[in-house]
């Protein structure tokens, strides 16, 4: 009598593909740290013609680059319209120093012309 084995297959987390883990006709296959599986169809001797972990650390990366940029994009953009603001203000504290000494001038002359009032010479 002879005994069944079992063969596991799972799919590829990258591609989707059923990967045969054991029994005679097993695929290639590379497990990570998460635990994910994937394919891999390489012959000894040279570079893999097909690799999705590669792949997928591929895009990981792309994702994180893409990222950094656009945190960056953002952050010179925020550093811009601040230096912008700045120098806004920096044009507008004349203006305002202006008025503020016209104000005051003309205070100073109103309380003059109250105490002539009250004490004529």
């Amino acid at each position: 009598m002879l005994k069944h084995k079992r063969v596991f297959a799972r799919q590829c987390d990258w591609c989707k593909r059923e990967i045969i883990l054991n029994g005679p006709n097993k695929d290639p296959f590379v497990v990570n740290m998460e635990y994910k599986y994937f394919c891999i169809e390489q012959k000894p001797g040279q570079p893999a013609e097909r690799d999705c972990m590669a792949a997928y650390l591929n895009n990981i990366n792309e994702k994180i680059n893409k990222t950094k940029k656009d945190l960056e994009i953002k952050k010179r953009q925020k550093e811009e319209q601040e230096k912008l603001e700045k120098e806004e203000k920096q044009l507008a504290k004349p203006r305002v120093l202006a008025k503020l000494d016209a104000i005051q001038k003309e205070l100073k002359d109103r309380e003059f012309q109250r105490r002539l009032q009250k004490h004529p010479s």
